[in-house]
Order: C-alpha cells, then structure tokens, then sequence
C-alpha cells in the first residue's frame, strides 16, 4: 500500500468546470480530511485577502460572476473547514499568496516574505510559490496561516493599515521562511 506523507492543495475554480464551492470549499474540506486519515501534512494555497471582506480585493475577486462567484467567501469557508477538520494534530500550513506574477523570480527565498493577519501582500511568481510550498512541506511549523509576496511588491490591504505590521519573516531558504511564523 501507498501512504502519502504530504497533500498539496492548489486548484481552484476554473472557468472550465468545477465553481468556487465545489472546488475551494467542499473540495478543500474533502482533501483535509483526507490528509487526516492518511496522518499526511496538509498544504493549502488559498488567497490574499481572504479575511478582508471590506478590501477592494475581496470584494472585486469575489463578484468576478460565474463558476468563480463568490470565490473568496468559498476560499475563506475552506481555510475554516481545514483548521477545524486537523485542529487536534494541527499539521497543515495555509498560504495566501497575492497576485501571480508573469516573471519568474531570480533570488529565490532571499526576495520572498511572509506575513500574517492579513494586513500586508504584494505579487509573487509561480516558481516562488512553488518554493514556498515545499518550505511549508519541509518545515517543522504546523498549524499556521501566512501571507507570502515578493519583498519588492509589499503593500498594505486597506488604506488604513499600517505598511510594517511586525509580522513579516525573511530568509535565505525556503524552509527558513517558516522558522518564526506563528500557529493560529
């Protein structure tokens, strides 16, 4: 028999089948406890903003219509879905990058930050997320939201929030990203 040690979740609703419920809320809360009942590492890349409804964000990503509507409603309700089906092993990471830039990065861990509370994104691209990944996927820390941008695109949600939120972790490895994040 196969034992996944690890589930990656990364799908989301898709124009061409599968709507924001289906895929970033049941489909979500399925491959959660499925991770449970292997003992298996859960990894969920979800959205910035997610616990921003008022943001412009939220509210622009969440009206998109179609098999996306509501997709940050749907994206928030499968973060809640996934903390509550692995609250007592607690061993799942959930990572909200922002916006996928076209251009690949060039420096690796070093230009990527993480943060949490949802007060500060920016852009990253998709082989730096892929990195990020498999930092959460090799690190220790479980049980933890972060946020997770090129340092270079750092920017606060609302208007209202500071730019620094004390929150913010650097490193030189991927891994090393996750070393001071803090468990929800």
């Amino acid at each position: 028999a196969v034992h996944a040690s690890a589930i990656v979740y990364c799908a989301s609703a898709s124009g061409k089948g599968g709507t924001a419920f289906e895929v970033d809320d049941i489909g979500v809360a399925n491959a959660a406890a499925a991770a449970k009942a292997l003992d298996a590492r859960f990894v969920l890349v979800s959205a910035l903003g997610v616990d921003r409804p008022d943001s412009k964000g939220f509210k622009m990503t969440n009206s998109l219509g179609g098999n996306y509507d509501k997709i940050m409603d749907a994206k928030r309700q499968g973060e809640e879905k996934t903390r509550s089906v692995l609250a007592k092993s607690k061993n799942y990471m959930i990572i909200r990058p922002g916006p996928l830039l076209g251009v690949k990065g060039k420096g690796g861990a070093a230009d990527i930050e993480l943060n949490q509370g949802d007060i500060i994104g920016g852009g990253i691209s998709r082989d730096e997320l892929a990195g990020v990944v498999v930092g959460a996927l090799l690190s220790k820390r479980k049980g933890a939201t972060v946020e997770v941008y090129r340092t270079k695109t750092r920017q606060k949600i609302q208007p209202e929030f500071d730019a620094v939120s004390g929150n913010e972790v650097t490193a030189d490895t991927y891994v090393g990203l996750f070393g001071n994040v803090k468990s929800d």
